[in-house]
Parts: C-alpha cells; sequence; structure tokens
C-alpha cells in the first residue's frame, strides 16, 4: 500500500477524520482518510498523525521498543506540553486538525470515534460542523468494516504515503482476533504493541461504509498522479 502520494495530494478533497484515544499519557492517534474515486473504482487514501505527552516519550521508548523521537523529527508524531507534559491534551489534537483543514482546504465529512475519554472534549469535535459518530470497540460493531478494509488492502485499493513509518508500524503490531460468533476487529499483537494509527483508520473506514462519499477525482487520473499512486 505504500505510495509516493502525500497529504499535499489531497488538497481540497473530503475526508473523514477517525480518532483512537487513549487513556492518561499513552499514544493518542487521527487518521484522515480519503475516499476517491479513480478509473471508476472505489480507492482510499490514508494519513495519520499521532500525539503523546513529552515527559511520557523516554518510558514509552523503553516500554514500546519504538523509536518515537525518530518519529517526532519526521514530523509524524507530536508531544504535547499542557499539563505538565504528562497527560495527553485533547484540545491540542482537535486544533491541529482544525488547522490541517483550513492550511489543506479539506472538506471534511464527520468524524470517528472511540467513547474512551471522549466525553471531555465531545463538545470539541462538535464545533467542527459534523456527524460526531461514537464506534463501539467490539467484534460485532467493527467486524464489517474490518473485513472491507482487509479486502481493500488486499486488492490494492488502499495507499499511504511510503514515509509514514508509524502507521505501518502500527499496523504491523495488529492482528485479527474472533468472538464467539466469527466476528472480527484487530487487536495488539502484544500488551505493549501500540495499534492506535491502525484503530484509528479502521474507525474511519467504519463511518464511511455507513455514509458512502463518492469524490470527484477526475482531475487526478492523470499518468503523473498514477505513478505517485502505485510508486
Amino acid at each position: 500500500c505504500a505510495s509516493d502520494t502525500t497529504l499535499e495530494d489531497m488538497r481540497g478533497r473530503e475526508c473523514v477524520l477517525g480518532l483512537d484515544l487513549s487513556s492518561g499519557g499513552d499514544l493518542t492517534s487521527g487518521a484522515l482518510v480519503y475516499p476517491l474515486a479513480i478509473d471508476g473504482e472505489q480507492k482510499y487514501f490514508v494519513d495519520s498523525h499521532s500525539f503523546m505527552p513529552a515527559q511520557r516519550l523516554l518510558e514509552h521508548e523503553k516500554t514500546d521498543r519504538a523509536p518515537y523521537r525518530e518519529w517526532v523529527n519526521s514530523g509524524l508524531l507530536t508531544l504535547t506540553e499542557t499539563l505538565g507534559g504528562y497527560k495527553t491534551d485533547y484540545k491540542y489534537i482537535m486544533a491541529h486538525y482544525r488547522k490541517l483543514l483550513s492550511e489543506y482546504d479539506l472538506r471534511l465529512l464527520g468524524i470517528a470515534y472511540d467513547p474512551h475519554n471522549a466525553d471531555a472534549f465531545l463538545s470539541d469535535m462538535e464545533e467542527f460542523g459534523v456527524e460526531c459518530v461514537m464506534i463501539t470497540q467490539s467484534a460485532r460493531n467493527l467486524n464489517d468494516a474490518t473485513v472491507d478494509f482487509k479486502l481493500e488492502v488486499d486488492a490494492e485499493n488502499v495507499f499511504y504515503d511510503r514515509r509514514n513509518e508509524l502507521l505501518a508500524w502500527s499496523f504491523g503490531n495488529a492482528v485479527v482476533v474472533y468472538n464467539s460468533f466469527g466476528e472480527m476487529k484487530i487487536d495488539k499483537d502484544f500488551r505493549r504493541k501500540r495499534i492506535d494509527p491502525c484503530d484509528a483508520v479502521i474507525n474511519a473506514h467504519k463511518l464511511i461504509l455507513a455514509n458512502p462519499q463518492t469524490a470527484d477525482v477526475s482531475e487526478f487520473a492523470d499518468s503523473q498522479f498514477l505513478k505517485k499512486l502505485w510508486g
């Protein structure tokens, strides 16, 4: 799914924001998923960004065995200093996305969020003026979205900026688990392996499936864009 496509190529496009909210000072991630119609086929561009309290960086580098400092330097992870740098600052995260939407002239279709710790800043999400949908994190509720996203990946209909190593790392940590009814969801491979960006993507994909939107990207269907898309 890696490609040379970047967020710049999505300027002016429609997207859905998926959020995976952490507890305390863990990793918190947001994912913008762009539903695109290219040559008459449905495609999805996925872009993610993560946040972590600054004072928890060293701790998580050791416990997660992940190069978080490198991802900070490459612009994939933002360290927040609010509240002494020990607790997740949700207002900062929402301000980040308000700025991003404005900077790239993006048209937000909706926000999909998990209910964990969401009450504290639900009003901030509602200020975006779009549908905000709570995504229950159960296999029963996430099965269709998980199955469909896996099939889209297998069909190479999903693509992302190959420089987003944090996003790729999180998907590599994810495994599929089933409930007693055979319904699936993703889970961590090991307790300390983070899948927050992956969770955020699945949340957004569920909302897209529930409210299908097809973007007119005919201007993208040229040789230069397709070369970037498929590497």
